[in-house]
């Protein structure tokens, strides 16, 4: 019990020691990710470089920490999924005949032919899926939606799936990762090393793909709309306005007059409040899909 007790003591020393860098080292992971998110959601909604952000900005962190909850409330989505899938792959393993089954792990073992699997596998979901998010940018004065990809438009319009989304975009992003993971035993040298350096490669563009993806297609997508810019600017009639941004010195709002004309306003301060008359899920708003 004594020797246990000062195992305890001996780890909880190392921890308390290492805490430091632990800590340093999660906040920089934070605010890269909280980074990649704001920026290129800013640059999707059309405010890429206006705007009083710096470099060092304690909003990265929030926004970071915003994707890692996302993030981990996207696991059960994937058990959910993964669950029947099982299932299913245990029924048809126990329908196949022996000889097959051992033909099909045999395949499976040889780790040179799971690194080109992997290869491809995450080839085929960087180019046709995960890298789709670029074709939005400048949402809110663009004329219209883009056409292609039709289905990821859709997803962005109406929101219901996108959850479900993001969680199939993090288990793709996970399948990499685990046939590392599988071969990290076996050794490989000449094609087989650089093969293996170039899944690892391809697995690190998976996940910075993800927040990404995270800040241009779910990151703020419903808008304060408010009743007047400021008590000196009142809205003319027909107009409506929304908060887009509250930064330091002004805040920058989303305007769209009677006629449909659309633009960005950035006002100064003021003592005044802000009256926010509802939550509206912006591009439905802008675009007239219900």
């Amino acid at each position: 019990m004594t020797v246990l007790l000062q195992e305890i003591g001996s780890r909880l020393s190392s921890l308390g020691a290492n805490w430091m860098t632990y800590s340093v080292v999660a906040n920089l992971v934070l605010y890269v990710v909280g980074y990649l998110t704001l920026r290129f959601h800013l640059t999707a909604m059309g405010l890429g470089t206006d705007l009083d952000l710096p470099v060092f900005d304690e909003r990265y962190l929030f926004t970071g920490a915003r994707f890692l909850v996302y993030l981990v409330a996207a696991v059960p989505s994937i058990i959910l999924v993964a669950l029947p899938v099982a299932v299913l792959v245990g029924v048809a393993v126990r329908i196949v005949p022996e000889e097959a089954r051992l033909r099909a792990r045999l395949w499976l073992q040889d780790a040179n032919r799971l690194t080109l699997l992997g290869i491809v596998f995450s080839v085929l979901m960087i180019q046709l899926v995960m890298r789709q998010c670029f074709v939005f940018s400048d949402l809110l004065l663009a004329p219209a939606l883009p056409q292609t990809p039709a289905w990821l438009v859709n997803l962005l319009v109406d929101g219901t799936m996108m959850p479900l989304y993001f969680s199939a975009l993090v288990a793709a992003a996970l399948i990499p990762i685990a046939i590392l993971v599988a071969i990290r035993d076996v050794p490989a040298v000449g094609f087989a090393a650089f093969a293996r350096g170039l899944l690892v490669f391809l697995a690190a563009v998976q996940l910075l793909l993800l927040p990404i993806n995270y800040g241009v297609l779910i990151v703020d997508k419903t808008l304060p709309r408010v009743a007047s810019l400021t008590d000196k600017r009142p809205l003319a009639a027909g107009d409506q306005a929304w908060l887009l941004w509250e930064g330091k010195n002004g805040n920058t709002y989303l305007v769209r007059a009677g006629d449909g004309r659309r633009s960005l306003v950035t006002l100064q301060r003021g003592d005044a409040p802000i009256e926010i008359v509802s939550f509206d899920p912006i591009l439905p708003a802008l675009f007239r899909r219900r």
